[in-house]
């Protein structure tokens, strides 16, 4: 054999071998299974994933807190507002006998700095300001006081007037009652103070919004639990 026979031999061989090369990759490709001597690699399979959903029945029951109020799909938590200070005032149906008796129980320009029990009577006379009970009083945890007043004016003019609540120790101001007019709260009334801290003892003070000049003002009271 000679040289061009035997270069002609080896390129068919190299022919040969490269298309039995490509042979098994293509086979490979279309799923099929490539014998590696020792192992058989089986080609993967993708599945496509599609979305789906799983719903089961709750084994016990939901509480809604009972703050909670569900109204138009909505929730909203109710917060319960701390009750303030206030005051109300009616007139009396039973008339008491006015002393203007200064020198029992009198009031006091200064703050009060001791304490006696209910119920309390006192009486003021030329007041252009703002004048205090002259003791705090003791409300055993009651969150209400009861204020019988009538006031009136020395001097013929139609002065407002009003009564202020404060806390013994602290002096804080609490709360305070509407204007009341000389000329039409005539007689007797009934002021009540409530929603008042038990914690604490209170005392009073009547003040005169005006005209002050010229125009104090002058009353009898009585300070009770009921």
């Amino acid at each position: 054999m000679n040289r061009k026979s035997i270069r002609i031999s080896i390129c068919l061989i190299l022919i040969l071998i490269l298309s039995l090369s490509l042979s098994g990759t293509s086979f490979a490709l279309r799923g099929g299974n490539v014998d590696t001597g020792s192992k058989q690699i089986s080609a993967p399979i993708v599945e496509n994933l599609k979305p789906s959903s799983e719903t089961t029945k709750m084994t016990y029951l939901r509480q809604v807190p009972s703050n909670v109020d569900i109204i138009s799909n909505q929730i909203t938590v109710s917060t319960e507002e701390n009750a303030k200070p206030a005051s109300e005032t009616t007139k009396m149906t039973s008339q008491k006998a006015a002393s203007l008796d200064a020198d029992v129980n009198p009031m006091s320009l200064s703050r009060p700095t001791k304490g006696t029990n209910l119920p309390y009577s006192g009486a003021f006379s030329g007041v252009n300001t703002e004048i205090f009970s002259n003791y705090y009083f003791f409300t055993n945890g009651s969150t209400q006081l009861y204020v019988d007043w009538n006031v009136k004016a020395d001097y013929p003019a139609n002065v407002l007037w009003h009564i202020n609540v404060y806390q013994a120790g602290t002096n804080k101001f609490v709360a305070s009652s509407d204007k009341f007019q000389i000329d039409s709260n005539t007689g007797w009334w009934t002021t009540r103070f409530y929603n008042l801290d038990p914690a604490y003892n209170y005392y009073i003070s009547f003040v005169n919004d005006g005209p002050q000049i010229g125009s104090p003002i002058s009353g009898d009271f009585t300070v009770r639990l009921k």
